[in-house]
């Protein structure tokens, strides 16, 4: 771990408006900030720094690396910002990149996306230290200039450690990251349970219109069975106000990021066997409102078995 007062290396996997918000927060804080995009387009607008307005307001140095390899060379923490849709692909390249030992930490947490990345590694020899964030640090919103608006920040944070014993490091890390505090998490499954963009996204799209209380009812009974579902898992997890606290009026993900965390939902409902008729519904729902479309998600999907079995115990 480096000295307390020695500014980090951060390197930011993904530049979508939430990626490059964390690049760009990371550089507020007088950390060395490098973004990475798997296609290139996120960052055609970046030319040595960002500009934010709203909830961080500035112009901040964020250097732009092409390649994966570079991207992560030296840095302290990789936080990795990907869509689930692309990160059981994108953990092999990851793991086949990386040299070095930095923390790894899933921002958000893409379900068991760590699960997946502690694989991969572990296959090549290495000793990871993973991490995953629930709730993003930042909500942000990209303008046709490039900038950033950032519409939401969070005054905490939440992260499970994998190995468990790594937690409180990795948590300390990412406060220096961020500024705020960072509260333990007991482990991936919790992290993956406690995202809560998916009923958020299900709530707006959902609710009834000129209905202007429909929403936060909607995602308080989402809400209440996603509490039932974790306990059914074991788990503890933030109670939705605080885990939404910071961000303002609820945002709208992106759809298929919205049907991906349903998607994981209604497959640990399964598995443990707990209903979720309004959960259940929603993604049925929304599914038909799309023409169908793939009913598995990706991590899940490429997950073993006795890996997922050992995640559920």
């Amino acid at each position: 771990m480096e000295p307390a007062g020695k500014p980090l290396r951060v390197a930011v996997l993904g530049a979508g408006p939430a990626g490059t918000a964390m690049a760009a927060q990371a550089a507020a804080r007088g950390h060395e900030a490098v973004l990475w995009s798997p296609r290139g387009g996120g960052t055609r607008h970046i030319l040595g720094s960002v500009t934010t307005r709203g909830a961080l307001a500035g112009r901040w140095p964020v250097r732009v690396a092409a390649d994966l390899g570079r991207a992560m060379e030296g840095a302290d923490a990789v936080l990795i910002c990907l869509p689930p849709a692309v990160l059981p692909g994108a953990v092999v390249r990851i793991a086949g990149a990386l040299r070095g030992d930095p923390a790894l930490i899933f921002a958000p947490s893409g379900g068991l996306a760590g699960l997946l990345l502690q694989r991969e590694l572990l296959a090549r020899g290495g000793v990871p230290r993973i991490g995953a964030l629930p709730a993003l640090p930042l909500l942000a919103e990209r303008n046709s200039d490039g900038s950033l608006s950032v519409t939401g920040q969070r005054p905490r944070l939440w992260l499970a450690g994998l190995p468990a014993a790594a937690a409180p490091a990795l948590a300390e890390l990412t406060a220096r990251i961020f500024d705020v505090p960072v509260d333990p998490l007991s482990d991936m499954l919790a992290a993956g349970l406690a995202d809560p963009m998916a009923l958020v996204g299900a709530a707006r799209l959902l609710a009834p219109a000129r209905m202007e209380e429909a929403p936060l009812r909607l995602l308080a009974a989402f809400g209440r069975e996603r509490d039932a579902l974790a306990a059914a898992c074991g788990r503890v997890l933030p109670g939705l106000d605080d885990l939404l606290a910071g961000t303002g009026a609820l945002a709208d993900p992106p759809l298929a990021e919205t049907l991906h965390g349903l998607e994981f939902l209604a497959a640990l409902g399964r598995a443990t066997r707990t209903p979720l008729p309004l959960l259940g519904g929603a993604l049925a729902i929304l599914k038909a409102g799309m023409g169908g479309g793939a009913s598995a998600h990706p991590v899940l999907a490429a997950l073993d078995g006795p890996t997922l079995a050992r995640a559920l115990g």
